[in-house]
């Protein structure tokens, strides 16, 4: 027993040499192999690095394109489309147009997600908005001051009181569009260097990972030097 102890200690103790010298190799020449342009989004490292909290959890699927705002920037299907200087509420599809609604524009994108343009208070698009909705196939928006339905082309609203609108709803974000937004996002992914110097100095494994790394060098130490008088008794 004590036999197999003393195997598996040194198999693991081997391991753990292995993996530190290949990620200590790999840093050598991480300019040369460009590891800098790996991001990494396993989740369980995610967590472990506490980058799982990508800071949206509610969009709006429309023609199969997810709609989302991070902060000031609206990005589609997780790729960063458009600046905007006001909170997202919903949208809708009109035939072949997709109309999404802050509180005082209408932004408009074909339905493959690509932008089009903003109507505003010049285009006489009611102001205050808080909902956008359909009511049989045309556009309807709720504001302070009452429901407008608006014309198909968008370019005529009247105040008009309605039942039966089908207001736009957000949906959860898949955990998929997550991982991909992490990616879009500098701060939450991580990159193939610092898993590997993380590795190297032990910060990796926690709090003790330190001593274990210095364990390992001074190992290390010990069979170099008793390799080197080793050599000299037999010369």
């Amino acid at each position: 027993m004590l036999k197999g102890i003393k195997v598996t200690a040194i198999v693991i103790i081997s391991l753990l040499m292995l993996i530190w010298l290949t990620c200590t190799l790999l840093l050598n020449h991480a300019q040369d192999l460009k590891l800098d342009q790996f991001k990494l989004t396993n989740s369980w490292l995610l967590e472990r690095y506490q980058r799982t909290d990508v800071p949206v959890e509610q969009g709006w699927r429309l023609t199969g394109q997810l709609f989302m705002q991070i902060d000031s920037q609206l990005y589609v299907n997780a790729e960063p489309k458009l600046l905007l200087n006001r909170p997202l509420l919903g949208g809708i599809v009109l035939e072949d147009l997709i109309v999404l609604a802050t509180d005082d524009n209408l932004i408009l994108f074909d339905t493959e997600g690509e932008y089009i343009g903003t109507l505003g208070a010049a285009e006489l698009i009611p102001a205050e908005i808080q909902n956008i909705g359909l009511h049989h196939g045309l556009p309807v928006l709720q504001t302070r001051s009452g429901m407008w339905q608006g014309n198909s082309i968008l370019d005529d609203w009247q105040l008009i009181s309605l039942q039966g609108v089908s207001w736009s709803e957000s949906i959860s974000i898949p955990e998929s569009t997550k991982n991909e937004l992490r990616l879009q996002l500098e701060a939450h992914n991580i990159k193939l260097t610092t898993l590997l110097e993380d590795i190297c100095n032990g910060r990796f494994f926690g709090e003790q990972g330190r001593w274990l790394i210095d364990a390992l060098l001074l190992l290390i130490m010990v069979l170099a030097v008793r390799g080197m008088f080793g050599l000299t008794d037999k010369a």
